[in-house]
């Protein structure tokens, strides 16, 4: 096992290189996930006998090929190359075992046993994963924030028009719209926005999530966050044991899930799981 001392070292050695953000001499994270895949790295590392400087370089190659993406987005793509590298797995693998590594489950306050899927915010990542449920799967879902004491659950009563303008996508119906900031907002000609305020309003986080009952999945969802992680948006999608209606319906209809599947696959690199198609009835947490 590595102990503090090793990982000060390793934490030094790329701070030094100026490939890591740290703050008193330990590694900062934004979100938990981030530590947790500075963790990760670390044990695998270890476990297969290699020198930190294996995944150094591979580390140094991401962040060159593509300095603009999250930096610990990087650190999980260096991961990947340096066990595809080392033939530890192959590609098939490595998606398996990618759900397992980037997803969590947590006790959510009201909520209960969920199971969290964090994916990478960029204005493209969250545009598609808005155009795939309200372009396509628009008949199907039921949308708008849930917050303690707060549920909403909009039907859409048409296809919407999808519009973007400083930033914010409008998803607009007859006589009524929602306007969602997920992309470079400066205000209005005249009337900037100031650079903390744009950060505020933006979509900074956003997760695919699953709720378990008695250790089945029973719902599955879109969540997105503001910079001060207020939620902006909840999107309930196609139930397997729900109609359209809300009704419940004699038997799983296993089709529905295929908003779930491709969002997976499309945000997360994912398979379909067997695990969503263990239950046989809907039941509330």
């Amino acid at each position: 096992m590595t102990d503090a001392a090793a990982l000060r070292d390793r934490v030094a050695v790329l701070a030094a290189d100026g490939h890591m953000p740290t703050q008193g001499g330990e590694p900062v994270f934004a979100e938990p996930w981030e530590g947790r895949a500075f963790a990760l790295a670390v044990q695998t590392v270890e476990r297969m006998g290699l020198a930190w400087d294996e995944f150094r370089q591979r580390l140094i190659a991401e962040l060159t090929l593509d300095p603009h993406r999250p930096y610990y987005e990087s650190w999980l793509a260096a991961l990947e190359r340096l066990v595809l590298d080392n033939q530890a797995t192959d590609a098939a693998g490595l998606a398996e075992y990618r759900m397992r590594s980037a997803s969590y489950r947590t006790d959510e306050s009201g909520g209960g046993d969920t199971e969290i899927f964090p994916i990478a915010v960029t204005e493209n990542s969250v545009r598609h994963a808005l155009d795939v449920m309200f372009l396509r799967w628009w008949p199907n879902i039921r949308f708008g924030p849930i917050v303690q004491g707060a549920v909403y659950e909009l039907r859409a009563p048409h296809e919407p028009h999808m519009t973007m303008l400083d930033g914010y996508l409008t998803i607009g119906f007859e006589g009524w719209h929602v306007h969602l900031c997920i992309g470079e907002h400066i205000g209005a000609p005249g009337h900037p926005v100031t650079t903390e305020l744009a950060r505020r309003r933006r979509c900074t986080y956003a997760e695919l999530a699953r709720v378990f009952v008695d250790d089945v999945p029973t719902s599955w969802m879109f969540r997105m966050y503001n910079g001060t992680c207020e939620q902006m948006l909840t999107v309930l999608l196609p139930n397997p044991f729900l109609d359209d209606d809300q009704q419940l319906l004699a038997e799983p209809d296993w089709s529905r899930l295929a908003c779930w599947d491709e969002l997976r696959r499309d945000l997360l690199q994912l398979l379909p799981d067997d695990v969503d198609r263990l239950g046989t009835e809907f039941r509330h947490p």
